[in-house]
Formats: structure tokens, sequence, C-alpha cells
């Protein structure tokens, strides 16, 4: 008896134990005043694994067959396919000879081809492990293109839209039937499409209307002390302000300031560095990658999607079901990271990020023919030199009735001087409605 009340008065004292800890870990104040209020909905500090052959891998599979040229983006299918691309080997790379991209469309017609296309020109140094024997001067040379035939495994072929280089190498390790079997499956879906042709750009469109369902999602937001001690050396020296913005509250060391707008759940990050000492692309785009797996914890795919020369910032940008996500006013779908040799200079990330699909009904939307975009676009009088893509994207909607939803809604963006805009408003803004 008295060994079983030993027992139970133990027991009693753990659990008394573990309610105090539970309820001191729930009550501690934060050194941040680290609150979450009703607005910014729960909050979540998980890191997500994420791959550099998938974070700079393709975007779009094609399928150049009989003809007809069919396109890809479904997740499961790029992604795959991606997984069977870093298992090539490639014995190095020759000098390349130029192409127009009509003479590239061309070489594609003459067989029967599987591509893969990158949103931007992609370093062939980011890729190291895919080649035996890789000579420096080719590490910062680029592609956006990769295709190999049927007709020959033995061979596969890199393309820059924008440069007109054109490379021819040999290669070991495609496995066809493993490929065939992914696109061949009933649930792959894709669309067949034009290749539309310009002066250093080569868009695939597609030439029928293609339907694409709504989608919801429960947020969370991620905390501001996951990033405060991520990007301070030394949160002791570490002192808020907020004084200026009521919608915006800073935090700096002396060297380094992160901003974090309440209102959007958008971060920046700036610490001054020595602009001089400037890295390779090839060595940028790998550095910030690095920056990119601490920060951006997206569940879904996030791709490299631009770099700006001048200022050495790249973009990354979110994906969902394999299209990339756009905000019409805020940028909820793209992280921007600006890197020196001595470290991180710049970044912007959003803080919310769509964790659980809620959506119980799959809503369709039908979307025009890309075709017919383009030619809603020339006749509202946007020159074809304007116009420098053109893709599907989900537009990213906060729910009127809940700060815990978005709504995904698909749509056509076009890219036009250099900047992404949302097709159907264009269309209207021109139309004078």
């Amino acid at each position: 008896m008295k060994k079983d009340l030993i027992i139970k008065v133990v027991l009693v004292a753990l659990i008394a134990l573990s309610l105090f800890l539970t309820f001191m870990i729930w009550t501690m104040p934060s050194q941040f005043n680290e609150e979450t209020n009703a607005s910014q909905g729960t909050t979540s500090a998980v890191s997500i694994a994420r791959n550099l052959s998938q974070v700079f891998g393709p975007t779009q599979v094609v399928l150049h067959e009989n003809g007809e040229i069919n396109v890809f983006t479904q997740t499961e299918i790029v992604t795959a396919i991606t997984r069977e691309f870093t298992k090539w080997k490639i014995d190095t790379i020759e000098e390349p000879i130029e192409l127009t991209n009509e003479e590239y469309q061309e070489k594609l017609r003459q067989t029967n081809a599987l591509e893969m296309v990158f949103v931007e020109n992609i370093s062939f140094g980011v890729f190291p492990d895919l080649f035996k024997d890789l000579a420096g001067e080719y590490q910062d040379r680029s592609f956006n293109r990769i295709y190999f035939s049927k007709d020959n495994l033995n061979q596969v072929y890199f393309y820059n839209t924008h440069s007109k280089l054109f490379y021819s190498e040999t290669i070991e390790g495609i496995d066809q039937s493993k490929i065939d079997k992914l696109i061949e499956e009933e649930n792959a879906k894709s669309y067949l499409a034009n290749a539309v042709l310009d002066e250093g750009k080569q868009i695939y469109t597609s030439i029928e209307e293609i339907e694409l369902p709504y989608l919801s999602y429960l947020v969370e937001r991620q905390t501001n002390q996951l990033f405060i001690e991520r990007l301070f050396d030394d949160t002791s020296e570490v002192r808020e302000n907020n004084a200026n913005d009521e919608n915006m509250v800073s935090y700096n060391d002396y060297v380094s300031e992160l901003q974090i707008n309440e209102n959007t759940d958008i971060l920046t990050y700036y610490r001054n560095r020595n602009a001089e000492n400037k890295l390779s692309i090839t060595e940028t785009l790998r550095v910030s990658y690095n920056e990119l797996i601490q920060y951006e914890n997206w569940a879904s795919d996030v791709h490299y999607f631009d770099y700006n020369d001048s200022t050495k910032e790249v973009t990354y940008r979110r994906y969902i079901a394999g299209f990339p996500v756009f905000s019409e006013f805020s940028d909820y779908g793209t992280t921007h990271i600006t890197v020196f040799e001595d470290g991180l200079s710049r970044l912007q990330v959003p803080l919310v990020i769509a964790q659980t699909p809620i959506s119980e009904v799959e809503e369709q939307k039908t979307l025009q023919s890309g075709v017919s975009i383009l030619e809603s676009l020339t006749a509202s009088g946007y020159a074809s030199e304007e116009i420098d893509d053109l893709k599907i994207g989900y537009t990213w909607i906060n729910s009127a009735e809940s700060d815990r939803v978005i709504n995904l809604e698909p749509n056509w963006y076009v890219k036009i001087n250099g900047r992404w805009q949302l097709a159907q408003s264009l269309l209207f803004k021109e139309g004078g409605q």
C-alpha cells in the first residue's frame, strides 16, 4: 500500500510540474514583446527543406512530338523530371554556336524532344555536379532551355534565348522509359501551345482555354522573434523602435535594421556592405540560395525568378500547384535577396505563409487562351517588343471574412517593360472602362 501511495504522490507531482512548466512557457513575456495579435493569426517557425536543384530547376516541361507542343506545369511531373535531370552526367561544355529563336524552334520541330524551360538564365556553375569537367571559363555562362531527342539519348542541348548561344554536349544517364512513364500517366495534365517568338524571347502560350481551380488556404504568420534571432549576431544589442509609423515596427543594432510592416506582414532587412566586393553571378545565386533556405518558409515550391544586374538583387517567387503566385497590393509572392562577398545586404520576405488547404468544393475558372490574350493586348496598343513574357499565375487575395484565410485565383499575367501585371487590368484600363 505504502509503495502504491508513493507512486501516486510522484505522479501527481510530475503532473503538477508539467502544468507549471506549460503555464510558464505560454505566459513568459518575450524580450521583444512578441505578442501575436488577432490580425496576425497563428504563428509558425518551421524551416522548409528545399533542394538547390528544385529552386533553380525548370518550371515547365515541354513535349515536342508529331508537330505538336504540349506544356506540363504540374508540380509532380516537373519535380520528378528535375530529379532525373540531376542524375545526368555531362562530359564538359564545348564552344557553342549561334542560333536565332526561329532556328532553335526548327531544330525542335525536326525531332521528338523533351524540353525543360527555366524562368531565368541559369549559369552552368550552379549545377557543377552535372559535369565531369566544367572549365572555369564556362562557370558563369548561362542557359534557360535544355532538351534532348528521343532519337539520340547520348546528346543533350542547352540554349539561351537571349544570347542565342546553343550548346551540344555528350551525356550519360537519360532514362527515357522513366520519363515516358511520367508524362504518359493518366493524371498527367498538359496544354497545347504555340511558340511565340520575338527578339530575345520565346514564350510557350496556350492555344485553347484552360480550366484551373480557385484555391483557399489557412495562413500562418512567422514570428518577429524568429527573424531577430537569425538576422542579428547579438540580440542583446537590438533595440525596438515603432514611434514613426504605427504600422511599422523596426529593430536595429546600429549596423543593420529590420523593419516589419504589421499591416502587410512584409519584412525588410538592410545591412550596409561593401558593394565593391561583388560576387560572380554563379556565386551570387548560390549564396542567395543559402540565405533563401533560412528565411523563406513557403511550404510549396519556390523558384529563382529574376536577377537585377545593376543592383545585384535576386528574386525568388512562390509557386502553388505548378504556377507562380502574384499579389496586386502587397508583395506576398516574392523574396528579394541581395548578397555581397561579406554577407547579406538586403532581404525582403513575406511573413505570411499558406499552410492548410481548406477548399471543400473545387470551383473552376476558365481562362482565355494565351494566344487570345496576346491578340487582345496587341489590339489594345501594346507592341510586341513591350511584352517580355506571359504566364498563368495565382493571384493572392486576402479573405474579407477572416484574416486567417487567403484565396488564390488563377489569372493571366504579362510582363511589360520588366514589370509583371495582371493582363485583365491592362486590357480593362486600355478599354477605357
